[in-house]
């Protein structure tokens, strides 16, 4: 009975029962706070661009977002003097160290996990495929490549190693993307799609490319983009929107097609008018993915948000080298480009070797 307990924990059981009571009426008498909420939830599903700016005597980690225009330092854990870092959708961030010493880190909630060392095959002289390469991860395991083949680890990694995965290693690999128990492996240029089971590593399945009928110019050669989503994959194939020689409606070349992720054999269909709705797509060089644009985030409905980077040459003799970043958007409504990069993201550079950024989203599900 309540007599029986202490005099001190009935009194904090006491106070818990009006704090609940003062809840309840709070919610009666304010019935939009559940609405407020879900509106603050609702601006935060933006993606952000993670720039990993690095120079000879610092380093900086930070986001830009393209609602608003803002940049914020990352709050990288302690494991922050990694030279490179991959973003994924999910919210981890792959730390790679020049000695292929290799870290997920969590930027938002500070936790990080060890990996093994990345494979030899990574090292070059100049760091090029370091830079280049691609990743994803399931809640178990790791999945990284160099360009050819895919090497997986189990989680957690501390202690293990990277093991040769169930696909040819002379295979091109130009994305990486985990959805639902698969990886999805891309090869961009020959537009080809092979599932490797996230738990065995076998390959399961393979899509064949669809077909396509290029562009004439050879400045519009496609690029493909694999987004998963919802069941679904989204083959994007589209020419190239920085730099252009000539506006995208001459000669460019933008198209999506679909099949269902249970049935690659099936093959692709193409998407009637090629548009992907009330939805936003992100590109970068690791993968592409799909966010809802909800009037909230300031994100533009069927628009493509690629994010990439460049060398600059500052001087007349090619000694003032740094990278610089980029990010243009591609209204699929009006076959129109804008650029993004003459706000603060022009004063982002990084150092003489430049690196890509890469898509986060701050709030995972």
């Amino acid at each position: 009975s309540w007599s029986d307990l202490p005099a001190e924990l009935v009194a904090g059981i006491a106070d818990r029962i009006t704090e609940h009571a003062d809840l309840a009426r709070f919610r009666s008498v304010c019935p939009s706070w559940r609405s407020a909420s879900a509106e603050h939830a609702a601006r935060r599903r933006t993606p952000l661009l993670l720039l990993p700016s690095q120079s000879y005597s610092r380093v900086d980690r930070c986001l830009w977002s393209p609602a608003d225009d803002s940049i914020k330092e990352t709050p990288m854990p302690a494991a922050c003097g990694r030279s490179f870092l991959f973003a994924s959708p999910r919210g981890w961030t792959l730390g790679v160290a020049n000695d292929l010493s290799a870290t997920l880190l969590q930027p938002f909630t500070g936790a990080s996990e060890s990996l093994p060392a990345l494979p030899p095959s990574f090292h070059d002289e100049y760091e090029k495929i370091l830079r280049d390469m691609v990743w994803d991860r399931s809640p178990d395991a790791v999945m990284i490549s160099a360009g050819k083949g895919g090497f997986f680890c189990k989680l957690p990694g501390d202690g293990g190693s990277w093991s040769a995965a169930g696909s040819s290693q002379t295979a091109a690999v130009s994305s990486i993307t985990y959805d639902d128990g698969t990886f999805y492996l891309l090869d961009g240029p020959a537009r080809s799609v092979t599932a490797v089971d996230a738990a065995t590593f076998a390959v399961t399945a393979v899509a064949e490319p669809p077909d396509l009928v290029s562009p004439r110019h050879s400045w519009c050669t496609p690029e493909s983009t694999l987004v998963v989503s919802s069941g679904e994959l989204l083959l994007i194939v589209r020419t190239h929107l920085l730099f252009q020689v000539a506006p995208y409606g001459s000669g460019g070349l933008f198209k999506v097609f679909r099949t269902d992720s249970r049935s690659l054999a099936a093959g692709w269909s193409e998407v009637a008018g090629g548009g992907i709705g009330n939805r936003a797509l992100f590109v970068d060089h690791l993968r592409g993915f799909c966010v809802e644009a909800n009037g909230l985030n300031g994100v533009r409905r069927n628009c493509v948000y690629v994010a990439s980077s460049h060398e600059m040459v500052n001087d007349d003799y090619g000694l003032d080298v740094y990278g610089r970043y980029t990010v243009s958007v591609l209204d699929l409504d009006e076959l129109t480009t804008q650029d993004l990069s003459y706000g603060n993201l022009l004063n982002c550079m990084c150092g003489r070797f430049w690196q890509w950024p890469s898509w986060i989203m701050p709030n995972p599900h």
